[in-house]
This record gives C-alpha cells, structure tokens and sequence, in this order.
C-alpha cells in the first residue's frame, strides 16, 4: 500500500472507531451506524478490516455474535450480515479474505496462533484475531465459509455450551472437526480471560443467515464465560484491583531502575493514605530501600541510565512521607545529573537517549529535588529538560516521536511525557514562573491524545495508527495522567471524564485476579520504521513493567473516584 493511502484508511478506521464508540454505547444503535474499524495490520501493512457493534459491550443484554469469513482462503466475506444491534442479537465481523485485508495464502490462518505477537511472517492475522476475540469475549464466534450446501458445524466440545442452540438448527452436525481453525476456541482461551464457544456454518447464500439468527434468539444463548469473567473485572473497585496487583507485584528493589521503583510506589500509595499522618509506612517498602539508605548498594549504578535515574523517585515519595534526611540526599544526587562538573546547569539529563521517554525520566526526579529542597534550580533544569526533549521529538501535532530516528508516534513514547508531566506539576508550586509553560505542555498533549483513544477505551501501540494493536502500559500511562489533571484541576472535568472511565473499564478488563495483563509492549528502544514499532512483541501475561503501570493508575484512580466522591 502507498504511504499516503495508508495515511488515508488511517483516518477513516479512526473516524470509524469513535463512530463505533457511538454505537456500542446506544442500545438500540441500527446496523448503518457501525462504521469499519481495524483489529490489526496485515505483515504489507494493511488493516485488519472489521465491524464491530458494542465494542465495549459487555454488560450488554443481547447476546454478542461474531462472524469471522477469509480463516481458509475461500471468499466469504459476501456472506456476512451487516453489523449492528438486531433485534436480541449484537452482531459484528471480521473478514480476513484476501481481497478485504489479509495478505497470507489461502489456508494459512492456524489457532491458537503460535510464537511472539504480533510479529510473525506468516501468521500475524490469525495472531490479532485470536487475541482481539479474547478481549471483545462475544458469546458465539461463527466461522462463515462457502459450499454448496446450507450447513451447520458444532464441534462436539462446544456441544455442551451450545446444546440449547443445537435444537433449532437444521442440518446440524456434531463431530470432532479438528480440521476447523477456530474450533480450539472451545477449549483454549485466547487471553485468559475465558471460554468463547465456536462453530461453522458452510452456505452457498446468505439465506442461512435468517436460520441462524432465529435459532440465536429462540435459544435465549447465555453469556460466555469469557464475557462473565469480564464482567467481574469491570466490578472491581480500584481498592480491589491494586490489593490483587500487589500479591504479584511492588515486593523489591534488586536495582533502582523505574519499573520496581513505581510498583513499590504504587504500594505506598496504596497502602498509606497522605491524610493518615499516623499509618505505618509498608514494611515491604522499608526493607526494600534499607540496603541503599546504608549504602550496601548504589542508587546511581554506572550504566543505569535514565531507568536508574526515575528509579530514585521512590525515594523522594519516602521523603515525603518521612521526612528523612537520607531519602532527601538520595534524590538530590540523581537530580545533580542536571548540572555538570562545575555545576553549572546541563541542557539536559544526560542519559535522554533522544527517546520522549526522557521526559519521565528526567522531569520529576528534578522536580523532587525542587520541592524537597526548596532550591528553584531544580525546577529550572526540569523545563529545560522538557524544553529539550521537544526539540527533539514533539511533533506539529502535538503527539511525540519516539525519537529522531522515526515520526512514529510510539504508544508509551507518549505515555512516558503524559506521566512525567503529570507527576512533575503535581510537585512544582504554582509560584514557579516556568510552570505556567509546562502546564500549557501537558495541557495541549492531552488535548492531542484525546482523539486517538478508540471505542474500546484503549491507546494504541502507534498512537494515531489504529490498526496497530491496543497497548496497556500506553493507556494506564494515559489515564493516570488524564485521571491526576481533572483531580487537581488542570484539565476539565466534562471533557475528559468519559475517557477516564473508558480507559479504566479498557485496563480493568486486562488486569487479570492473578496480576496477568494484556498486551504490555516489550522493553523498546530508539526504532527506525512504523513496522519496526508494529512488531514490538505484545506480552500476554505477568510483566513487571506492565503491573508497575497498572499499579499507578490503580492507585490514581483511587484518589479521583474519592474526589468525585464515587
């Protein structure tokens, strides 16, 4: 595909995603008002093409069906009804026929998928597939496929979740049909979250579709479980997700790098409210940081970088709490990275790699160190340092570059100047005279990330790329930062309220009981290509740096629900 027609599909898959927004919010939404949305991108960089009603729908009363078309290379996609509310049914499609979005030979999908997603060479359809119906948990999936006659397949492991289905259909065939890619949706679940029962229908016309859709209804089809375990994550109180988080995670601090050192953040905040003067400080905190209080290990390793750098903010929120002396030294030797030799004020952060990360790594550690000490220099250094990384990466419409390197605008590229300038306002006083220009900074990257959330309630791995798959450290990065500005009053309330709640119900269905998370981007450094950003794997499963982040926003959301008074 051209660059410029890929630009173009871009923009109309993201006016389609906040069209679908529209739809999967309205009960009652008509099959002319769900819009093409992607659920991935093709190895040629094309988007995966899809339909889908009630996006986010999972308290919806219908019963949500997906009909999948293009898994063995015979065209189907002719055969699929229009997506929408219908009646007791919340109908959506995907096809993956060659001519409609796929560039893998016909016959090639297999599932489960295997190996690092979402990357392969052959097989990266079948893998975004596979991993969106886990998240979307429908309570049938309908693999749609031509032939010459009207049939009906029902794997005989799916036979006891479909049983009251079986009886309205005619021509119904009950085997094991281990040659079906999608029958091991039945016994396997795609991101842990549950069971999606499965079957095919073979058909020469559309007709089989009025069958089908009648034996749905008469059946009265109960939710999956995938959809029911969902729907008891979405029940959780931000009090509840973090008490889980932490059985898994914010337990030590083998080196001072940002991803242990914000986990044992998130511990203190949740485990120590600022209004309970008199509540212990966590044990497991305090022996956490003991051998770097005594100097048993350094706090600045060698080649920590600016990981090593932003690890120290654990101390200054210790400072905070305590008031120690010792916590206060901690965090002003990584905020003296500022000035060099003759202490004189640097450009910038030494270790900023030209990566928009720095804008975390670099700012609140200075901003710390202003507040703590009272010494304004701090300050100074912390918008230089913003004031360079700008420079370096901002782009003309507000979003950051990962880098020099490349315009892609990375999802935790963003995510990482969203927090970093969260947390920097929220320790810089108003009396600053530079802090007018970092708020208009975070003011107006907020603004231009606002448009890119799609009806899922997720940011993407490429920000403004919505065919790229939907990133969880990039939205808990994204909300916090949102959640932090509407609670202190630097972003309104009625403009930014909904995405919260969107970007929380997108984690919550992604933080699993056991600390499990969905698609949390690999460690990246600086990329040269769009593509080289797409095939960052997505890790499915426990991830330190993915639970840091949870942990976060968990602990964030907690204090702006309890100033809403919710």
């Amino acid at each position: 595909m051209k660059p410029y027609l890929r630009g173009f599909v871009c923009i109309v898959m993201q006016l389609g995603a906040a069209a679908a927004t529209v739809a999967g919010a309205e009960p009652n939404a008509t099959t002319d008002s769900v819009k093409p949305t992607a659920i991935g991108v093709t190895r040629e960089g094309n988007p995966i093409e899809a339909y889908i009603a009630e996006p986010n729908g999972y308290e919806s009363k219908k019963i949500r069906v997906l009909l999948v078309s293009g898994l063995t290379g015979r065209n189907a996609s002719g055969l699929l009804p229009k997506a929408g509310v219908d009646g007791e049914l919340s109908i959506s499609t995907v096809s993956l026929d060659r001519n409609a979005a796929s560039d893998a030979k016909p016959g090639t999908h297999q599932f489960p998928p295997s190996g690092d997603f979402y990357q392969s060479p052959t097989q990266v359809e079948a893998q975004y597939l596979w991993r969106w119906i886990g998240m979307h948990a429908p309570d049938l999936v309908v693999e749609v496929v031509t032939g010459d006659a009207e049939e009906f397949h029902l794997p005989a492991s799916s036979f006891p979740r479909l049983k009251t289905l079986s009886t309205h259909l005619p021509n119904l065939q009950v085997r094991p049909f281990s040659d079906e890619p999608l029958t091991c949706l039945n016994e396997t679940s795609p991101c842990a979250v549950g069971i999606v029962p499965a079957m095919r229908v073979v058909a020469k016309t559309d007709a089989y579709w009025n069958t089908l859709k009648r034996a749905l209804t008469e059946s009265k089809l109960p939710p999956s479980s995938a959809r029911i375990e969902i729907q008891k994550r979405l029940a959780r109180t931000p009090e509840q997700v973090a008490a889980q988080l932490l059985e898994v995670y914010g337990k030590q601090l083998s080196s001072v790098q940002y991803i242990p050192a914000l986990a044992l953040v998130g511990r203190l905040r949740h485990e120590l409210s600022r209004e309970q003067k008199d509540a212990p400080v966590s044990p497991i905190v305090l022996a956490a940081v003991e051998p770097y209080l005594s100097s048993a290990k350094p706090t600045l390793a060698p080649k920590a970088g600016g990981s090593g750098t932003a690890g120290n903010l654990l101390f200054g929120e210790l400072a905070a709490i305590i008031g120690e002396k010792r916590y206060v030294e901690l965090v002003k030797a990584a905020a003296d990275q500022a000035f060099d030799s003759d202490d004189k004020p640097r450009e910038a952060m030494p270790a900023h790699s030209e990566m928009s990360d720095a804008v975390f790594m670099g700012c609140p550690i200075l901003a710390q160190a202003g507040k703590l000490t009272g010494d304004d220099r701090y300050f100074d250094a912390c918008l230089r340092n913003l004031r360079f990384m700008q420079k370096l990466c901002l782009r003309k419409d507000g979003l950051y570059r990962h880098s020099p390197l490349d315009e892609s605008a990375w999802g935790r590229g963003n995510g990482f100047p969203a927090l970093g300038l969260a947390w920097s306002l929220a320790e810089i006083p108003e009396s600053y005279a530079g802090r007018a220009e970092m708020l208009d900074a975070f003011r107006n990257h907020m603004d231009a990330v606002l448009p890119h959330q799609d009806a899922s309630g997720c940011w993407h791995q490429v920000i403004d790329h919505p065919e790229s798959y939907r990133e969880f450290t990039c939205t808990a990065m994204t909300t916090f930062a949102l959640a932090r500005g509407v609670r202190l009053g630097w972003l309104k309330s009625e403009k930014y309220d909904a995405a919260i709640k969107r970007g929380w119900d997108a984690l919550r269905a992604r933080i699993g009981t056991d600390g499990g998370l969905v698609d949390v981007c690999t460690g990246t450094g600086k990329m040269k290509s769009l593509r080289d950003y797409y095939d960052r794997t997505a890790i499915l499963g426990r991830d330190d740096r993915g639970g840091a982040m949870a942990l976060m926003v968990t602990t964030e959301m907690e204090l702006y629900l309890r100033a809403l008074g919710r």
